[in-house]
């Protein structure tokens, strides 16, 4: 497994500059991806042993384990009471820029029925509001993927397995539904800063220009240019964040420590 320590395996390219020890582990960043997605290509054994994918909607439980609701009718069900070896794809969203070069997680488990889908009904109902017009048909029913082991891809060059204990017991980042929002508004509103973080705290004072490209509850990472090409930085918190609401000031603090080492 790729340690925190080298993030990326560090054959890919450039050294990372910065801290590279402050990104959150992959165990973290998978259950990360798997919260902040709704849904994914779930892939079952079809009875000639070929796999067989197609979308699916789905919720984590508390275990990071996808649940999905799907009729008897499927084939995904149909593959699943015959053999419950199963794989689900979820990617990063992306817009626009290489798509390879995003994070994607595929979890490898097995399928099983959900004995009491109370619970589990109305989470899924309010992340799926589609989904009232068929939940309570009676051949549609809760299936969850109990995971075995996870491959995490967070990009060119950073790869590996995380195993299903480490899986369950990471944290969910608590930055991870405003992340987005923290980079547009440096990235559109405060260019100047970003410069400064890698010219200050990434030591790479000939860097002409740096873009934010994630913000986690330990730190942030940048793309700086250099003359020398594309460089990645990362910056740590001097402690890591509790809530998405610590994210603003942890940014302007960054900033101050950036402005005093100039």
């Amino acid at each position: 497994m790729t340690s925190k320590g080298t993030h990326g395996g560090g054959d890919s390219g450039p050294a990372i500059a910065g801290d590279p020890s402050t990104f959150p582990s992959d165990a973290e960043l998978s259950r990360t991806l798997v919260a902040s997605s709704t849904t994914a290509s779930l892939s079952t054994l079809t009875e000639s042993g070929y796999p067989y994918g197609s979308i699916v909607s789905y919720i984590p439980n508390d275990d990071g384990d996808p649940v999905i609701l799907v009729s008897d009718l499927a084939e995904h069900t149909i593959n699943a009471r015959a053999n419950n070896k199963a794989s689900m794809l979820i990617t990063e969203s992306s817009e626009g820029g290489d798509p390879l070069g995003r994070s994607r997680l595929t979890l490898v488990g097995s399928l099983s029925l959900v004995d009491d889908s109370t619970e589990v009904r109305e989470t899924y109902l309010q992340k799926h509001h589609h989904a009232s017009f068929y939940v309570d048909y009676n051949d549609f029913n809760f299936w969850k993927l109990t995971v075995d082991e996870c491959r995490f891809v967070g990009g060119f060059g950073h790869m590996s397995w995380v195993t299903s204990e480490d899986y369950r017991n990471a944290e969910v980042d608590p930055l991870f539904e405003n992340a987005a929002g923290v980079i547009d508004h440096m990235n559109d509103d405060h260019s100047d800063a970003n410069l400064m973080y890698v010219q200050a705290l990434g030591k790479l004072k000939d860097s002409r220009e740096a873009m934010m490209l994630g913000i986690d509850r330990y730190g942030i990472t940048l793309r700086a240019l250099t003359p020398d090409g594309p460089r990645m930085v990362r910056i740590g918190f001097p402690s890591p964040l509790t809530s998405s609401e610590e994210a603003r000031p942890a940014v302007i603090a960054l900033l101050d420590l950036a402005k005093s080492s100039l």
